[in-house]
């Protein structure tokens, strides 16, 4: 006859006894699932945990790039509007409070001692970044040795570009040019947008300046 009983009675089967299951199994079971859990956890984070990070600090860096190029392109254009109107700082010149600027404002996410400066000033508008006037006696499109040319800026050479260096006159137009060498301190996105980890942020500003 089968006689049946609740645990942790003995349970038997025509004769035969099964003996319940020890009390403190149970959660030595438990701890050991736990403790493999944890290490493979572990493991797991070791593995990915280079390339999250690289991740993130990439995400960071990308948006500290873009936050940079922002503020050159406003500190180009400040500087621009207050050159236009040939203000000068007490005891300075025109070229160093434009320069002042610039410096003052790029400050908050670059180095100022790595930025490049510029400008050109031009009789009009339609002349900027074109080449000085030449007579094509050959007809091949290009300047070459001999031909006659106009020195437009002054320097006493032939230029492709007509400008003369400063910040022009009055009612003449110039041309603001700066750009800064952005070295990224993340490889990976250094690698993908940038020449040898390193990416020139450029903005320019044409103005013409008033006629004071």
């Amino acid at each position: 006859m089968m006689r049946l009983h609740l645990f942790p009675r003995p349970v038997v089967f025509s004769g035969w006894r099964l003996l319940p299951m020890p009390h403190t199994l149970l959660p030595v079971t438990v701890k050991a699932a736990v403790a493999s859990r944890s290490g493979a956890t572990a493991l797991e984070f070791a593995l990915i945990a280079p390339i999250l990070l690289a991740l993130i600090m990439g995400i960071v860096e990308t948006g500290l790039v873009f936050a940079a190029d922002i503020l050159l392109k406003n500190a180009t254009h400040t500087a621009a509007r207050t050159g236009r109107t040939g203000f000068v700082e007490v005891d300075s010149t025109r070229e160093a409070t434009v320069i002042t600027i610039i410096k003052r404002q790029a400050d908050l996410l670059m180095d100022p001692a790595k930025l490049t400066i510029s400008s050109k000033a031009y009789a009009a508008f339609e002349g900027v970044r074109t080449p000085e006037p030449f007579i094509d006696a050959n007809g091949n499109g290009q300047r070459d040795d001999g031909e006659n040319y106009t020195d437009v800026n002054g320097n006493g050479q032939y230029d492709l570009d007509r400008g003369k260096t400063g910040l022009g006159g009055a009612s003449q137009v110039v041309l603001y040019t700066v750009s800064y060498p952005w070295t990224f301190i993340t490889p990976m996105i250094g690698n993908l947008i940038a020449q040898d980890g390193v990416l020139t942020l450029t903005a320019t500003a044409v103005v013409q300046n008033e006629p004071y």
